[in-house]
C-alpha cells in the first residue's frame, strides 16, 4: 500500500484494516464506515487538555479523509485492474470450451457413422440370412411334397397292387396314425379323382375312405355318447383334416337331444291350442304377454347354447363353423316352425291377433339373439383357426344371427305387407266403434225426411273395410246391417243424449280408439325399418284422423248443424256435442304430444308432415264448433222470441181469478226461464272461462232487447203492472245464475222499468226520479207508460211534458205543434245521461243512434 503524502497524519492499523475488498463484498453502509474511520480521531481529540473553545479541531479529521479517499482510490485502481484480468482469462476460458465442444460433436459424428455402417452390413446379413431362409424353407417344402408324393405314389401303387397292409398299419397306429391316415386318404381321393383310366383302384380307394370316415364318426359318436370331450376333439380333428369336418358336425347336430326332445313338443303344440290366444283379438285389454311355449322354447334354446357354446369351442378345431350350423339348424327347424305355427293360428282369429303375436314374437327373438351374442362373444372365444389356404371362409356367429333373424322375419315385414295388415286392421278395429254411431244415427234419420247420403256412404265405406276381417263372426247376413249387433252389446261405445235420439261415441270409446292407435304405433316401431318408420307413422297417423275426423266428428258436427237449422226449439244436445268435440281436440293433442312427437321429432319431414295433419284436423274441428255455437245462439234467440209471442193480448188486464192463476207467473215467462235454466246448464257444462262469458253475454244482450220491445206491446192495468213485475223478476233471478255484472245492470234497469206499471200515478214522477230512470228521456219511457190503462185518465203525458201530434208524433209541451207535416222540425233526444254505463253498453251494440232508438220503437 502506498504511503501518504503528508506524515503527520498516517492512519491507524484500524483504519487501515477497513480499507480492504473483504470490507466491500457485502453491502456497507456509507454512515457506519464514516464513523468507523472517524472514531479514533475523535477520541484522540478529546484526549488532549485544551481549553473547551479549541477542543474540536477539524484539520485532524481533513487529513484522515484525504488520506482515506486516497487509499480508496487506490483499492478502486486494483480491484479495476483485477476485473480486466479475470475477465480476459474467461474469455480464454470460453473460447478453449467452443474448441473442446467442436472436436467432440465431430467425434460424435464419427461414431454415428460407424454405427450407421454397422447396422447397415447386419441388415444385409440379416436380408441373406432370410433369403437364406426362404430358400431352406422352400426346399424344405419341397422335399417335404417331393417325400409325401412319393409316399402318396407308393400308397397309390399299392390299391393298384390290392395291398393296403401299410395303410392299415399307420390307421391302427393310434391317434397320430389317425390323423396321417386323414391326410393320405384325403389326398389319394383327390388323385382318384383325377385318374380316369383306373377304376378298380378308385373304387378300392373310396372304400377305405368310407370305411375310414364310418370308422371315426362311429368312435366320435360314441365319445358323444360317453361325453369325453377329448375323444370327441380328436375325431373332429381327424375328420376337418379328412373332409372338412361337415359329417362330423351333422352328426354332432343330428344326435343333439335339443332337437330330439323339442319334435315331440311341436307335435304337442300343433293339436292343442295356446292359453294365451283368449285375449289376442280383444282390443280393450292390453296385448297379452309372448306365447308361453314360445318363451318355454328360448328359454331351452339359451340353456342350450350357452352349453354348447364351451363344448364346441374345446371340440372342434373350427368352432365359428359348427356354431353357424347349429345355430342355423335351431332357427331353420325350431324356431321358424313355432313362429310359423303360431302366426297361422292367431292369423285364424283376426288381423289384431295377428299382429299382436307377429310384434311380441320379433320382440321376443330380438332379445333371444341379444343373448345367444353375449354366450358366443363374452362367455366363450369362438374364433376360427385359419385353414390349410389361410383363409376362414365361415361367419361369426354375430353375423350367423343377424341373417337368421333377417330370414325369420323377411317374410312378414318385407316392403309393405306388414303394414298394409297394420291399417287393414286399424280400419277394422276402428270401424267397428265408429260404424255403432253410424248405425244409431242411420235409425235415428230413417224417421226423417232429411239426406242420409253420407250416412250411408259412410257406413258402406266403413262396412267394407271390416268386412275383410278373417273373424267369421263379423261376416254379413243376407238383408241386415252387419253392424247392428255391435250397438247391441253391453259395452256399447255410444252415449245417447237425454231423451233424444241424438248418438255420440262416449269418451270410453274414444280412448279405446287412441289406445289401440298406441299400441299400433309400438308394433310399428318394433317391426318397421328405421329408414321406412317415419312413412309408416304417418300413414298410420292418418287412418286415426281419417276416422276421427271424418267419419266420426264431421257427420257429428254436421248432424247437429242440421237439427239447429229447422226452426223449432234448438237441440241443447248440441252442448253435449260441443264438450265432446273439444275432449276430443285435447285428446288428440295429448296422444300427439307423448305417442307421435318423440318418434318424429329427429325427422323434420315427417315431424312437419304429421304436426300439419294433426293442426289442420283441430282447426278444421274449431271451425265447425264455432259454426255451431253461432247456430245454437240463433236458435236459442229464436225460440225465445217465439216463446214471447205466445204472451196474450190480455195477459196483463187480468180478471181476479186469473191472478190467482198466473201468481206465479205467466206462461211465457215460465216457459222461457225454463228454457233459460236448461240453456245453462248445458252451456256451463260444455264450455268454460272466456268461451262460456261470451256465449252468455251474447244470449243474454238478445234476451234484454227482445224484452225491453215485448213490454212495449202490452197493456197493463195495476193488477197486470204486479204481473209485469213478477215476470222481470223471474227474468232477472235467471240471468243472475250467469254472474255477469254488466248483464245483472241491465235486468236491474228492466225491474226499474217495470216498477212504472205498478204505482200509482201521484208518485209516478218520484219513480222517475230515481235510478236508472232519472237517466233517461221521457220520450224513450213514453212507449211504457202509454200502455197502462190509465195513461189518459191520469194524464201521464202531461206528468212526462210529452203530448202527442196529429200524427201521432210525441212531443215536449214546450214544443209547438205543427199542423204542417213536411215541416215538422227535429226532435231533440236525449237518450242517456254519459255516465250511465249500462246504456252505454246496450249503445255498443248498435251502429248508429238511429238504431238504438228504432230498438225502443222511437225512429
Amino acid at each position: 500500500m502506498a504511503t501518504s503524502n503528508n506524515p503527520f497524519y498516517e492512519l491507524s492499523s484500524d483504519a487501515r484494516n477497513l480499507l480492504t475488498i473483504e470490507t466491500f463484498r457485502e453491502n456497507v453502509s456509507t454512515t457506519d464506515f464514516i464513523e468507523r474511520i472517524s472514531a479514533e480521531v475523535i477520541e484522540q481529540m478529546n484526549d488532549k487538555d485544551e481549553n473547551i473553545v479549541n477542543a474540536f479541531d477539524p484539520k485532524s479529521l481533513i487529513r484522515t479523509f484525504e488520506n482515506v479517499l486516497e487509499e480508496l482510490q487506490q483499492l478502486k485502481t486494483r480491484v479495476q485492474q483485477q476485473c480486466i484480468e479475470l475477465e480476459s482469462s474467461t474469455q480464454s476460458a470460453e473460447l478453449e470450451h467452443k474448441k473442446n465442444i467442436t472436436d467432440l460433436h465431430d467425434a460424435f459424428e464419427d461414431v454415428y457413422r460407424s454405427y450407421d455402417n454397422l447396422e447397415t452390413r447386419i441388415g444385409d446379413v440379416g436380408k441373406t440370412a432370410i433369403r437364406i431362409g426362404e430358400q431352406l424353407e422352400t426346399m424344405d417344402k419341397e422335399r417335404s411334397k417331393a417325400s409325401e408324393s412319393r409316399d402318396i405314389i407308393e400308397y397309390f401303387m399299392e390299391f393298384q397292387d390290392g395291398n393296403t397292409e401299410r395303410l392299415d398299419a399307420l390307421r391302427q397306429g393310434g391317434e397320430e396314425g389317425q390323423l396321417k391316415t386323414a391326410i393320405i386318404g384325403r389326398r389319394l381321393s383327390a388323385i382318384a379323382k383325377e385318374v380316369d383310366n383306373d377304376p378298380e383302384t378308385r373304387v378300392a380307394i373310396e372304400k377305405f375312405c368310407e370305411s375310414f370316415e364310418k370308422e371315426m364318426l362311429e368312435e366320435f359318436g360314441k365319445a358323444y355318447e360317453e361325453g369325453d370331450p377329448r375323444i370327441m376333439a380328436h375325431c373332429a380333428k381327424v375328420l376337418f383334416e379328412f373332409n372338412g369336418g361337415a359329417s362330423c358336425v351333422q352328426t354332432y347336430v343330428n344326435q343333439h337331444e335339443f332337437f330330439m326332445s323339442n319334435i315331440k313338443i311341436e307335435e304337442i303344440d300343433n293339436v292343442r291350442d295356446s292359453e294365451d290366444n283368449a285375449d289376442l283379438s280383444n282390443p280393450n285389454v292390453l296385448p297379452p304377454e309372448v306365447d308361453t311355449s314360445l318363451v318355454k322354447l328360448y328359454d331351452d334354446i339359451r340353456i342350450t347354447v350357452r352349453r354348447e357354446a364351451g363344448i364346441i369351442s374345446s371340440v372342434f378345431p373350427q368352432p365359428a363353423t359348427v356354431m353357424q350350423v347349429l345355430l342355423q339348424r335351431i332357427f331353420a327347424q325350431s324356431i321358424q316352425d313355432h313362429i310359423e305355427l303360431l302366426l297361422t293360428r292367431s292369423k285364424r282369429y283376426s288381423h289384431l291377433a295377428y299382429l299382436r303375436t307377429l310384434a311380441s314374437t320379433h320382440s321376443e327373438t330380438k332379445r333371444l339373439i341379444e343373448n345367444l351374442k353375449f354366450y358366443c362373444d363374452k362367455e366363450v372365444s369362438l374364433k376360427d383357426t385359419a385353414d390349410t389356404n389361410g383363409l376362414v371362409a365361415s361367419a361369426s356367429p354375430e353375423e350367423t344371427l343377424d341373417r337368421c333373424m333377417d330370414d325369420l322375419f323377411v317374410p312378414y315385414t318385407e316392403g309393405d305387407r306388414y303394414l298394409k295388415k297394420e291399417i287393414e286392421s286399424l280400419r277394422e278395429l276402428f270401424g267397428k266403434i265408429v260404424s255403432e254411431f253410424l248405425s244409431a244415427m242411420q235409425r235415428r234419420k230413417m224417421t226423417s225426411t232429411r239426406n242420409q247420403s253420407v250416412l250411408t256412404r259412410t257406413l258402406n265405406q266403413i262396412s267394407a273395410s271390416t268386412l275383410s276381417s278373417p273373424d267369421p263372426s263379423h261376416s254379413p247376413t243376407s238383408g241386415t246391417n252387419p253392424f247392428e249387433k255391435a250397438s247391441s252389446e253391453k259395452n256399447s261405445n255410444i252415449i245417447i243424449l237425454d231423451d233424444s235420439d241424438f248418438v255420440l261415441l262416449s269418451q270410453d270409446a274414444i280412448i279405446r280408439v287412441l289406445n289401440i292407435h298406441a299400441e299400433a304405433v309400438i308394433r310399428c316401431v318394433e317391426l318397421q325399418d328405421s329408414q321406412e318408420l317415419g312413412s309408416s307413422l304417418k300413414q298410420i297417423y292418418n287412418v286415426l284422423v281419417d276416422y276421427i275426423g271424418h267419419k266420426y266428428q264431421d257427420i257429428v258436427l254436421d248432424e247437429i248443424l242440421d237439427d239447429l237449422s229447422t226452426l223449432k226449439e234448438p237441440e241443447l244436445a248440441c252442448f253435449s256435442v260441443i264438450k265432446s268435440s273439444i275432449s276430443i281436440i285435447q285428446l288428440m293433442q295429448k296422444h300427439f304430444e307423448t305417442a307421435m312427437l318423440p318418434l318424429v321429432i329427429s325427422n323434420p319431414s315427417t315431424h312437419r308432415d304429421i304436426l300439419f295433419s294433426k293442426n289442420n284436423f283441430i282447426s278444421s274441428l274449431e271451425k265447425k264448433i264455432n259454426i255451431v255455437l253461432q247456430k245454437s245462439i240463433d236458435g236459442i234467440i229464436y225460440w225465445l222470441s217465439e216463446l214471447l209471442s205466445r204472451q196474450k193480448k190480455n195477459d196483463f188486464r187480468p180478471r181476479d181469478e186469473e191472478v190467482t192463476m198466473m201468481s206465479m207467473g205467466t206462461q211465457p215467462c215460465v216457459q222461457s226461464v225454463d228454457f233459460i235454466a236448461c240453456v245453462y246448464h248445458s252451456v256451463s257444462n260444455s264450455l268454460q272461462k272466456k268461451n262460456l262469458e261470451s256465449f252468455l253475454r251474447r244470449v243474454g244482450h238478445a234476451f234484454h232487447s227482445m224484452l225491453l220491445d215485448h213490454f212495449k206491446k202490452f197493456y197493463v192495468t195495476p193488477t197486470g203492472g204486479l204481473l209485469v213485475t213478477k215476470d222481470i223478476a223471474k227474468y232477472q233471478e235467471i240471468i243472475k245464475m250467469f254472474k255477469l255484472p254488466a248483464l245483472d245492470e241491465r235486468f236491474e234497469m228492466l225491474r226499474q222499468l217495470g216498477n212504472i206499471f205498478v204505482v200509482k200515478p201521484e208518485i209516478l214522477k218520484s219513480i222517475l226520479s230515481e235510478g236508472y230512470l232519472a237517466r233517461l228521456d221521457p220520450s224513450i219511457l213514453y212507449p211504457y207508460l202509454e200502455k197502462r190503462v190509465d195513461f189518459k185518465t191520469a194524464k201521464l203525458d202531461r206528468l212526462l211534458g210529452i203530448s202527442i201530434d196529429e200524427n201521432n208524433r210525441t212531443v215536449t209541451n214546450d214544443e209547438p205543434v205543427s199542423n204542417n207535416s213536411n215541416k215538422v222540425k227535429t226532435q231533440r233526444r236525449s237518450l242517456f245521461v254519459n255516465d250511465n254505463e249500462v246504456l252505454k253498453d246496450i249503445m255498443k251494440n248498435y251502429t248508429h243512434n238511429r238504431d238504438f232508438l228504432s230498438a225502443f220503437n222511437l225512429s
